[in-house]
């Protein structure tokens, strides 16, 4: 059985847009009025100790168990309820609905900063921040709480980044990455990726979503430094992308060794897509293990010769692409492994997703004259 949510009505009849939005904008006055209520009874449950009362260690694992909700969601609604038991008007703000919970957490949070001063202010800010946008409303308090006590907020700022982090795993075939950066590097990373996925530069068939331009963005931005900036060595080598595979998976065939450094195995075509423009090092091995035979490293693509496939292509040659050559890769027309030469007339310049999707299938080379 399917529930269908059915669209409101008044008198019988669909409401119209306008009467929708104000409909909304009254049910979220009255989750607000409900989330006041709600903070008002764990501000009494807290002045009576009723976790005592009723046997739980702590008012947080009382919450915990009653309410169902995390140790984190118990501890933001003490810290929201013991706050506002001292703050009348961003309680009554809160009561009638002029306030929500989010921008309530926002008054809380600066009058940390400077209790005393916040005290005197507090009328002011809470008429402020009632008919601003969240963004707004923080920013207004920002700015206050550095005029209330500049220290306390450059301290505050350093804490913020000591508290960055990135994490970078490989789960299930994907490599997963997840962090917080303060907000300087955070913004640094923003204008990065930004440069590289604005709409206005990018031709008018790219199919990708925000989320996927934003990973090749960032994936283009590490080739880019891996290939073009003086990096320390690392076991006197310069750091690289390293492909081990056998010259069955280069020749397109399955289930042969075919796997990165860090992430594991790769296709064939993967492999093939690599291979078209990078250091080539041949090892002889008899069975899996033993080496019998280590050639010296040697690029597919000379300099000379890069330089020449710049000079004629320039960048990507997909048409309405547009990206520049220190983006793209050499692509080998008909790949050297199956017997295509090296030469300039059988190589083109071709940006990291385009070069995908031609090893793909899913793009054709343009003709050439």
């Amino acid at each position: 059985m399917t529930a269908v949510m059915t669209p409101p009505a008044t008198d019988g009849f669909p409401m119209f847009s306008e009467d929708l939005v104000e409909r909304l904008v009254q049910q979220r006055r009255a989750a607000a009025s409900i989330e006041a209520e709600c903070t008002a009874l764990v501000a009494e449950m807290i002045r009576r100790d009723i976790h005592d009362d009723l046997g739980y260690r702590s008012m947080t694992s009382l919450l915990m168990d009653r309410l169902g909700v995390s140790a984190g969601v118990a501890r933001a609604m003490i810290s929201v309820a013991t706050a506002v038991a001292d703050m009348p008007p961003t309680l009554a703000a809160l009561t009638s609905g002029d306030l929500d919970l989010a921008r309530v957490r926002l008054l809380v949070a600066a009058r940390e900063i400077n209790s005393t001063l916040f005290a005197d202010h507090e009328q002011t800010l809470v008429d402020t921040i009632s008919g601003l946008g969240m963004r707004d409303a923080g920013r207004a308090l920002d700015y206050w709480s550095q005029q209330a006590a500049l220290d306390v907020v450059e301290h505050d700022a350093q804490t913020v980044r000591e508290r960055r982090r990135l994490h970078v795993s490989v789960l299930s075939g994907m490599v997963h990455i997840d962090g917080r950066l303060d907000p300087v590097a955070g913004q640094v990373v923003i204008t990065a990726l930004n440069s590289l996925t604005d709409s206005a530069n990018l031709d008018s068939d790219d199919g990708r979503t925000a989320s996927q331009r934003r990973a090749d963005a960032l994936t283009d931005l590490c080739r880019d430094h891996l290939d073009h900036n003086d990096l320390p060595a690392q076991r006197k080598e310069r750091p690289h992308v390293m492909v081990h595979l056998s010259l069955e998976a280069l020749e397109g065939r399955a289930g042969n060794p075919c796997e990165l450094d860090d992430t594991g195995v790769i296709t064939p075509q993967t492999a093939r897509q690599l291979a078209c423009d990078a250091k080539i090092t041949r090892v002889i091995t008899r069975g899996e293990s033993q080496v019998l035979d280590v050639g010296r490293a040697t690029r597919v693509i000379s300099t000379g010769l890069r330089s020449a496939l710049v000079t004629r292509d320039g960048g990507c040659i997909i048409d309405g692409c547009g990206a520049p050559r220190r983006w793209c890769d050499a692509h080998h027309v008909v790949h050297w492994a199956d017997g295509g030469p090296t030469s300039l007339d059988n190589l083109v310049l071709l940006c990291g997703r385009h070069h995908t999707l031609v090893h793909d299938g899913r793009v054709r080379l343009p003709r050439r004259e």
